[in-house]
This record gives C-alpha cells, sequence and structure tokens, in this order.
C-alpha cells in the first residue's frame, strides 16, 4: 500500500509519520510525506530528529516538499492531519478526494479529530503530538498487515 501524508509545512507530523511508517511498516508499505504551504527553508526540528531516532529511526536527510500531482496519483492512501488539508487538497486535486482521510480518524477511530501543529509550541506539545502520531501509525501498520 502507497501511503501518502500531509501536513502544512512537511517538517513535523507529516515528515515523522512517513518516517514511522517506514521503519514499521516493513516491505507492506510504502510512505512519502508532502506539505500544503512548504517553504524553502524548512527543516526538520530537533525535538522531531531526537524523537524519532529514540524510536530506533533512522531521519538521514529530510527536505520539505510540496504537494504535487504526481504525489496524489502515486498514492493509494492519502491521509490527512487537519480538515484545511482536506479542503485544500480537494480544491487542488479533486481526484484526491475519493482516498483521502484524517489520519487519527483513519488510525485511531478518532472522529474528526485534527492533530495540531506543534510548530512554535512548547515540548509537551511536541511530545503529545508526535505521541499520538506514532500511536496511529502502529494503528495504521497493523490494520494494513
Amino acid at each position: 500500500m502507497k501511503v501518502l501524508f500531509i501536513c502544512t509545512a512537511n517538517m513535523c507530523r507529516s515528515a515523522a509519520a512517513e518516517k514511522l511508517a517506514l521503519h514499521l511498516g516493513g516491505k507492506a508499505l510504502e510512505a512519502r510525506s508532502r506539505g500544503t504551504e512548504v517553504g524553502p527553508y524548512g527543516a526538520m526540528p530537533r525535538s522531531v530528529r531526537e524523537f524519532l531516532a529514540g524510536e530506533g529511526v533512522q531521519v538521514g536527510e529530510h527536505k520539505p516538499a510540496l504537494i504535487a500531482e504526481t504525489d496524489v496519483d502515486w498514492a493509494d492512501l492519502i491521509l490527512v492531519m487537519e480538515n484545511r488539508h482536506y479542503e485544500i487538497l480537494a480544491d487542488r486535486f479533486p481526484q484526491s478526494m475519493r482516498k483521502m482521510q484524517l489520519f487519527l480518524d483513519y488510525c485511531d477511530g478518532s472522529e474528526e479529530a485534527e492533530l495540531e501543529d506543534p510548530l512554535g509550541k512548547g515540548t509537551e506539545v511536541f511530545n503529545n503530538v508526535l505521541g499520538r502520531i506514532k500511536g496511529g501509525v502502529i494503528k495504521l501498520v497493523a490494520k494494513l498487515a
């Protein structure tokens, strides 16, 4: 299964979900991450890198990338972190609607649950968001197995 994770800047939420999915998913799962509003100088925050390292994930180089039609066409499943990402993709790429879900709704069954953007917020928010991403990815991998 090809899963595309979407957030705003492709530095925290979607990037962490992609790296965890690749780490935990084995051969059954291909993953990419993209953003809806990627800036030219973005980088994955140290707190995300440290969290992933603590999970045994080799992060390597991560350059935030803006979503493109080729990404939408590649994906079997598109998981967005917020409703506004859903709306942006539905507007830009109408073909994405049939395979798009909110991340927490799809993975955890948390209906209409959005995953807060931790950028610019404290350690507690980062830890909460990253923990929810980890839990969601674990459930996603189990669901797809």
